[in-house]
């Protein structure tokens, strides 16, 4: 029996009911004792309408999460924290990435000169076809006859996406309902199975295994599935399918009413030169079938996000029906730019290969030294290797990653079928390959012990990598507090260096009992900077020349400007008189930036007569200044240095003047402040000012650049 509060229906208006839902002021509730009925027995109409009074759980407010939220496994997710765990703990630095397909490489060059064209006409930034550009069709048929031999209509068979994974969401939304069975590859890439959750598919996996070539047998597969999803060259195992391998997909979609998706995202990047067979080569295809091609590996655009889907036209006109759902288009510089790279006129598709096959080999080479038996892939950039007896996926990806600072892919996270393995990926020089095997054998990891056979000790160790109990103190706090440790031993080496000295020098000298921000710039610390005209990200080291230090640093370093910094080579460059003429003045401390074993960008600061901490002769390297510079944030890795070592001196005011109006806009973008104006030579220049305020906000900003 329940007590309940029962509302007569007179007393409550409908206004009342609709947007308050709870007792009205002007109702009268009394309160009795009734039986509620059994399940499924009516309720009586004189009953009106029963609230329950009391206090409401605060958490049945909360906007709970759609539940398809919690059902996947995010097996990705959790293996790149890992190694955001690991860049934490060890340094950044130490962390070299073999786990994630992202090329190293840039697009070909017409590709990114015809991105760079088609931004500067002004219709390209307009509302466009969400299907594609004409341009495009085009060109994605001709190569489509030219590779596969099949003939494609332009106009009706070809539509544009933001990328495969695009694709298939629309594909997926275009043809399955709710719960709609879906056959997908066991290993394969777990973005499918992220899209059956999004869509509230069933996933029904198929398994693929090295005895049969990782192919599929047709015979074993659910034959009610409104789906199946191809993958060749396959992700990770880089095998082909060949083309009787397509006819039987054929036949058994036919039979049995079933939409294939053949995802070809590695369709260029071949071991041996020969080129993998596409489903569209067989009689019918189209009728059952989707084809997507991506530029993301082969052409190595993958943050531009595109590709294309090809099949019948009823099937790209309900997959542009789809994407009508969901609205957006893929930018026209962007497909032009995709369309460039069909063409390959320079034969990128070719060097790309070379390079990859050379790291291929350089990898199989020295996995075959460590104990694996490790064979190159048909296709793809991507290595298959088996790992140690008695290891999962995850803890053997766990152990090399702690070990020795090198991130694989572990194979469970292409399904249940993918443990025992792992990926690695070409996506590093073979002079990173080789340093990345040569950390691996230094941390006495072979793939052919088992982990029953390691040390007992280091079972323990690998036991925490995988619960996730293991820990060190992180890197950057490591290397904060030895620099914390130096500073006192700078102190007392200057003081006796200055006592001599002018007394306005005693502002270079470390403070005492100093507190400083966790992102400073430290002396001999590495950065972050990027080779525009390479397209890479390189590490630079900045380093500083103290007062009154051995001459042969000043030598050393007039020398190597005077070499590198050839006034001749580099007539319509700046290079300021004293780096020309080699004068450097001990009373000055200087920051050298250097990279690609060349200096970058170089600075002093000095003391003047107004007691203030100016910074003087800021250049950077003749290569680095105009429209085409190299290497970019040089010239702000060094003013984050110049900031730091005024924190750490204590002197909260750091000064520039300039008379050039690009160096104007540079350090008011930085948080620099006009300050009023001084002659130099009768020149005018514009004074800029860095309060304490102002340098802890710069290097927030530039803290992003910081590697440890």
């Amino acid at each position: 029996m329940n007590i309940l509060t029962i509302t007569p229906l007179s007393n409550l208006t409908y206004s009342n009911y609709k947007t308050k839902c709870n007792k009205p002021a002007a109702a009268k509730s009394i309160t009795t004792q009734v039986h509620l009925p059994q399940q499924n027995q009516p309720v009586s109409a004189k009953l009106a309408l029963i609230s329950f009074y009391g206090k409401q759980n605060q958490d049945d407010k909360k906007i709970k999460p759609a539940k398809r939220l919690s059902t996947g496994d995010y097996k990705i997710s959790k293996y790149i924290a890992e190694i955001s765990k690991a860049r934490y703990l060890h340094g950044d630095r130490a962390v070299v990435d073999l786990s994630m397909g992202n090329p190293d490489l840039t697009p070909p060059e017409k590709a990114k000169q015809a991105l760079k064209d088609k931004v500067n006409d002004l219709w390209s930034h307009r509302y466009n076809n969400p299907k594609g550009d004409g341009y495009f069709f085009h060109t994605a048929a001709d190569w489509f006859k030219k590779r596969f031999g099949v003939t494609i209509d332009p106009r009706k068979e070809i539509m544009v996406t933001s990328g495969s994974s695009d694709a298939i969401d629309h594909i997926f939304t275009a043809y399955a309902e709710y719960g709609d069975k879906v056959l997908v590859p066991d290993p394969g890439y777990s973005l499918y199975d992220d899209l059956i959750t999004r869509h509230d598919l069933t996933k029904v996996p198929y398994k693929l295994n090295p005895e049969n070539a990782y192919l599929p047998d047709f015979s074993t597969m659910q034959k009610d599935a409104k789906i199946l999803i191809l993958n060749y060259p396959h992700n990770p195992t880089g095998s082909f399918a060949p083309k009787k391998t397509f006819e039987e997909a054929v036949k058994f979609a036919k039979e049995n009413g079933i939409l294939i998706v053949h995802d070809m995202d590695n369709s260029e990047i071949t071991h041996t030169g020969k080129k993998p067979a596409g489903i569209m080569q067989v009689k019918g295809a189209k009728d059952v079938a989707f084809e997507v091609h991506t530029f993301s590996k082969a052409q190595s655009m993958p943050g531009l996000r595109v590709a294309f889907a090809v099949s019948s036209k009823d099937n790209i006109d309900n997959l542009l029906n789809a994407k009508f759902l969901s609205g957006g288009s893929v930018y026209i510089p962007v497909q032009s730019a995709a369309a460039e790279a069909l063409k390959d006129e320079e034969g990128y598709i070719k060097k790309v290969n070379k390079i990859y096959r050379n790291r291929k080999n350089i990898a199989i080479k020295r996995l075959h030294e460590l104990g694996s038996d490790a064979k190159p892939t048909q296709g793809t950039y991507y290595l298959w290797a088996k790992i140690p007896p008695d290891f999962s996926s995850d803890e053997f990806f766990k152990y090399v990653l702690h070990k020795s600072q090198i991130a694989f892919t572990p194979g469970d996270v292409f399904g249940d079928n993918g443990d025992g393995y792992v990926r690695i990926v070409m996506s590093a020089t073979e002079k990173q390959i080789n340093e990345a095997f040569d950390r691996i054998k230094a941390a006495g990891i072979r793939f052919d012990i088992s982990k029953i056979d390691l040390p007992e000790e280091l079972q323990k160790e690998i036991a925490a990598m995988a619960d996730g109990s293991y820990t060190i103190t992180p890197k950057e706090d490591r290397d904060f507090a030895a620099y914390m440790e130096l500073l006192p031993e700078r102190r007392k080496m200057l003081l006796e260096r200055l006592q001599d000295k002018d007394p306005k020098l005693m502002k270079f000298i470390p403070a005492q009992n100093v507190k400083l921000p966790w992102n400073i710039l430290k002396d001999g610390q590495s950065v972050y900077l990027q080779n525009i005209k390479e397209g890479h990200s390189v590490f630079g080291e900045i380093k500083d020349i103290l007062p009154f230090s051995d001459e042969n640093e000043y030598k050393q370093l007039a020398l190597e400007l005077k070499k590198e910094w050839k006034p001749d080579k580099y007539p319509e460059a700046e290079i300021l008189p004293p780096y020309k003429s080699g004068k450097l003045y001990p009373d000055a401390v200087y920051f050298v930036l250097k990279a690609d074993g060349k200096i970058q960008a170089l600075a002093n600061i000095e003391v003047q007569d107004d007691g203030c901490i100016w910074g003087r002769s800021l250049n950077t390297a003749p290569w680095n200044q105009g429209k085409e510079r190299t290497m970019k944030n040089s010239a702000k890795a060094v003013i984050a240095r110049m900031v730091s070592y005024c924190l750490e001196t204590g002197n909260h005011t750091l000064k520039f003047a300039t008379d050039k109006p690009y160096n104007i806009a540079l350090y008011k973008s930085i948080g620099m402040k006009e300050d009023g104006e001084r002659y130099f030579n009768g020149v005018k220049n514009t004074v800029l000012t860095f309060d304490k305020e102002s340098m802890e906000k710069y290097l927030n900003l530039f803290q992003i650049n910081l590697s440890f």
